[in-house]
């Protein structure tokens, strides 16, 4: 069931209820014109102006049957006003909207709160193409990933003979970067490396209690009720305990030099004319160049995987207006892949002549 609000002027409304009060509702008629906005109340016998009007914010009504409990019955969003007077039918005729409400706090709602509300601008059609090619590459291509680059400061354990043009420093590496003196490993065996240690101790080392170190295994052996943590014998057995100290260090000492004279040649490498690298891999400039470089390289292959990703899905793609986006982004990414190669043509044939000088 519709319901709507009645504005009447003061003298309008004391006929109206005193009829609805004594049940004649003939006396009280609404009359509708042909536009469904124009009215005519009739109020015995006499016809007034009348406009339905819209109202700033919805009514709700509620009935109640014991004075306690409310029930909601329906919603009003329209007025009806009347008036008695020519001189306001002309401001009638102007009103489509009322600015205020029915209660004090809704008064003059309409400038306060609705007319401050900022609409915004239309998009550029610029932007709004720049969204539709992310919203369609998106959808045409895979899983979405995203790829976090951190740039390090230089140190100098970044660069040795093996690495002339630096290491790349991944996450699996932060070990490393914490700890760059583990770049730092020797070339010699772990079983030559305690040799050379106890060639230098003198008398001091006890041949007898200590057999060769190697990797295979620990275990504790007492000789004379003192107990020492050693290391399996991989090359030599260990002494006999039967042994004098002095045949058995004439013994290991034999072992020791048989070894040392098999390994001397496998620890001296070839000598053969070397460029001194050092010289431009300290040049500031010549590392400049190497982070050139890898940025290049980086960027020549992001373009290569771009203008590929953008010719298949132009093949695929039967709408002609994306084929045509698609085959502008992939000319794109082949015009700034040319440029990055050109580019590090050049950075490559400086760096060559660096290392060449």
């Amino acid at each position: 069931m519709e319901q709507f609000l009645l504005q009447l002027p003061k003298r309008l409304a004391q006929e109206v209820r005193a009829a609805i009060a004594n049940g004649d509702n003939s006396k009280v008629e609404m009359i509708a014109g042909a536009d469904n906005k124009h009215f005519s109340f009739v109020v015995n016998g006499k016809q007034y102006s009348a406009k339905i009007a819209h109202l700033p914010t919805i009514l709700e009504t509620h009935k109640t049957y014991d004075d306690n409990f409310l029930y909601k019955s329906g919603e009003i969003g329209q007025i009806f006003i009347v008036t008695d007077k020519e001189d306001e039918k002309k401001q009638l005729e102007e009103i489509e909207e009322l600015q205020n409400g029915i209660t004090p706090p809704n008064t003059n709602v309409v400038k306060r709160k609705y007319e401050k509300t900022k609409w915004n601008k239309p998009f550029p059609k610029t932007e709004v193409a720049r969204v539709e090619e992310d919203l369609v590459r998106m959808l045409q291509s895979g899983p979405y990933e995203e790829v976090q680059e951190e740039l390090v400061d230089f140190c100098d354990w970044m660069v040795d003979e093996d690495h002339p043009n630096g290491i790349t420093v991944t996450d699996e590496l932060e070990l490393i970067r914490q700890h760059p003196e583990y770049l730092e490993l020797t070339a010699e065996s772990p079983a030559k490396q305690p040799k050379l240690d106890r060639s230098g101790r003198g008398n001091d080392y006890s041949a007898v209690n200590t057999p060769i170190a190697t990797d295979i295994g620990s275990e504790v052996e007492s000789h004379g009720g003192q107990e020492s943590a050693q290391r399996s014998p991989a090359f030599a057995p260990t002494p006999s305990p039967g042994m004098s100290p002095t045949d058995a260090d004439a013994e290991e000492k034999e072992v020791d030099d048989l070894e040392n004279d098999l390994l001397d040649g496998m620890d001296e490498k070839p000598t053969s004319p070397q460029v001194n690298k050092k010289s431009y891999l300290e040049d500031p400039a010549y590392l400049q160049l190497v982070t050139a470089r890898d940025r290049l390289q980086k960027a020549v292959r992001d373009a290569d995987r771009d203008v590929n990703d953008f010719a298949a899905k132009m093949n695929t793609n039967s709408n002609f207006v994306v084929k045509n986006r698609f085959k502008q982004m992939m000319e794109t990414s082949q015009k700034q892949r040319d440029e990055a190669a050109a580019e590090l043509e050049k950075v490559q044939s400086q760096m060559r002549d660096m290392e060449n000088s």
